[in-house]
């Protein structure tokens, strides 16, 4: 092993207010559907603010359930305008994925949600998000999505 383990700096939790899905269909590689962000919060130690509507998660769906996401969306924090893409993936057993499918609630234990994002902003108070490895774990609710955002030290 050359280098120990990075570290992680616990930034903020979000949570991201989703509408129901825009279902496109059985494609060749996957089902894919779009969900609308309606807005959300952002909550933590280095980072506040919230989750501008207007972004969207474009997943495409195997047919095990395992959902491949990524999204594009605003947050706002303190006046400035910071974009994310987020990429990633939520996997499980069957039964746990159907049930996450049904809009019911599941035990994040349960499954496996991991997302990385990428910043970008012109603010020079949140520029260091822009040059930072942004990683989360992540969990679904009914209408929701809540990860804990942290940076790879």
């Amino acid at each position: 092993m050359l280098f120990p383990p990075p570290g992680l700096e616990p930034l903020a939790t979000v949570t991201v207010d989703l509408a129901p899905p825009l279902d496109f269909g059985p494609g060749p590689d996957g089902h894919h559907r779009t969900v609308p962000i309606t807005g959300g919060t952002v909550d933590g130690p280095a980072l506040s603010g919230r989750v501008l509507p207007g972004g969207a998660d474009w997943q495409r769906v195997l047919p095990d359930g395992t959902v491949f996401v990524e999204a594009r969306y605003t947050l706002e924090l303190s006046g400035a305008l910071v974009g994310l893409v987020s990429t990633g993936v939520r996997t499980g057993p069957p039964e746990v994925l159907a049930a996450l499918a049904r809009g019911e609630d599941v035990d994040p234990a349960e499954y496996y949600f991991r997302v990385t994002l990428r910043a970008t902003t012109a603010d020079p108070r949140y520029r260091w998000l822009t040059t930072s490895v942004l990683i989360g774990r992540a969990e679904r609710t009914a209408n929701q999505v809540r990860y804990d955002l942290h940076r790879l030290l």
